[in-house]
């Protein structure tokens, strides 16, 4: 869908051309006109057009991007919409679709979300990176079958009371939502089992069915995160 003309105005201003990413995400959007002579760049109201450029820019990622543990300058000012990384980790990932919705489509009022300790998500996550299928597994489910995430923080974009997560084309409300169980410290007894480190074992602050324990499996695993396994605190006391 050919984007608006004050749309393509406004990206012009911000450096984004025809054949870069954030150009092709606005068109798939497929946000309404705007009425005659309001002014406005599209018709949609702000929370609805969030929402419809959300899922394009997810679905572009999906085909294009990947997730990286961490990104560099390139990805500041609008860089990935720009085309100039295509590796970015979530912060960035999540302050790329703030500026696009800022300098792209003129939305104000965007803050930045974040949450600071360590987690699991909620399993059946599906990321913006389609080669990362997760990096946590149980004794009984894959990554790929249980699809959830190890994180040592996280950030997300607000607008109106609603979180944006483009990470996994996302809105949620409180951040319990998107947390499965917080990851707390093991007893000192259970450092040192199977070699295992005080920052390769965690408690779950919440047992699931699955085990009541995470333990590191790889430093280096599938997609080069480290990979993880929930496993029940006696099949760790039981390592020598």
């Amino acid at each position: 869908m050919a984007l608006h003309a004050a749309i393509q105005a406004l990206l012009g201003a911000a450096g984004v051309t025809n054949g870069m990413p954030g150009w092709a995400i606005l068109e798939s959007a497929r946000l309404l006109p705007p009425t005659p002579g309001s002014g406005a760049a599209f018709g949609d109201g702000p929370a609805q057009a969030l929402r419809k450029v959300m899922k394009a820019y997810y679905e572009y990622g999906r085909n294009h991007w990947t997730w990286a543990q961490s990104a560099g300058g390139a990805a500041a000012n609008g860089g990935l919409v720009k085309g100039q990384i295509q590796a970015v980790a979530c912060g960035s990932f999540n302050q790329n679709f703030k500026w696009l919705a800022e300098k792209g489509l003129g939305i104000t009022g965007i803050t930045n979300g974040q949450e600071t300790g360590q987690f699991l998500t909620m399993p059946g996550s599906v990321c913006i990176d389609s080669k990362w299928v997760g990096n946590v597994r149980t004794s009984t489910k894959a990554f790929g079958s249980l699809r959830c995430f190890k994180f040592s923080g996280h950030y997300w974009v607000m607008h109106g009371g609603v979180n944006y997560d483009v990470c996994y084309d996302n809105t949620f409300h409180s951040v319990s939502e998107i947390i499965w169980t917080r990851l707390l410290q093991p007893d000192q007894s259970l450092v040192g089992k199977g070699g295992l480190g005080a920052n390769q074992i965690y408690r779950l602050e919440k047992p699931l069915p699955e085990g009541d324990h995470l333990v590191m499996l790889q430093q280096n695993g599938p997609n080069g995160w480290p990979s993880w396994q929930i496993v029940p605190k006696a099949q760790i006391k039981s390592l020598k």
